[in-house]
This record gives C-alpha cells, structure tokens and sequence, in this order.
C-alpha cells in the first residue's frame, strides 16, 4: 500500500519503468576447429615464428565506418602477424598461408631475368 503523501523522503513510489531483463547468450557463432586446420594452423605459425614473426589471434576492434583487417606490423626490433579470431578457421589459414608466401616471396633472391631469344 503507497503512503498518501508521496513526496516524503524515503517512501518509494512504484515505477512506471520496467525492470531490465538479462540478455541470454547466444551461442557462439564461431565455426569449430578441426584437427586438419589446427595442424596446419599451427605448422604456418611455426614457420612464422622461424622467420621471426609473432603471430597473435586476437578480436580485433571494430567500429563505426571502418573495418579490421588481419595484417602484418612491426614494434621496434618485433614483427607481429594479428589474426582476427572472428574469421573462421578457414579464413585463418588461408590469411596466414598467404601471409608466409608473400613473406617467403619478399626474402627470395632476386633470380635471373629471363630474355627472349631473338
């Protein structure tokens, strides 16, 4: 029962707001890893890390009008590979597969020029 006078400090008056209900979780989207991708996953990070790359999953952030990209940076005497978790182990592989040829590419020797004979 609400008191007569409502301005009284201490009374609680009832609210018109609802109450905030907890959000359930969804499960997670995020594909499962077999063991074929794990293995490759793990021989590509290994051949990084053999040319001196760090490879790091992480969420990368998002936001407002621009997009994360995985990507190669470097900090002082370290070069880090960042994968963004979110990609599906697929799109993990394939980013990090191509990452090491582009890298392996960039290292190679530059080769003889080829001529045509005339």
């Amino acid at each position: 029962m609400l008191p007569k006078n409502p301005n009284l400090l201490g009374v609680f008056v009832k609210s018109s707001i609802p109450m905030i209900k907890k959000l359930k979780r969804r499960k997670s989207s995020r594909s499962s890893w077999s063991e074929s991708q794990t293995a490759r996953y793990k021989e590509l990070v290994g051949k990084l890390d053999g040319l001196g790359f760090v490879v790091r999953r992480e969420e990368l952030k998002r936001g407002h009008c621009w997009k994360v990209l995985s990507g190669v940076c470097r900090s002082l005497t370290q070069k880090f590979i960042f994968v963004d978790s979110r990609l599906n182990p697929d799109e993990q592989v394939a980013f990090l597969s191509a990452k090491l040829t582009d890298i392996e590419l960039s290292d190679a020797p530059v080769g003889h020029v080829l001529t045509s004979a005339a």
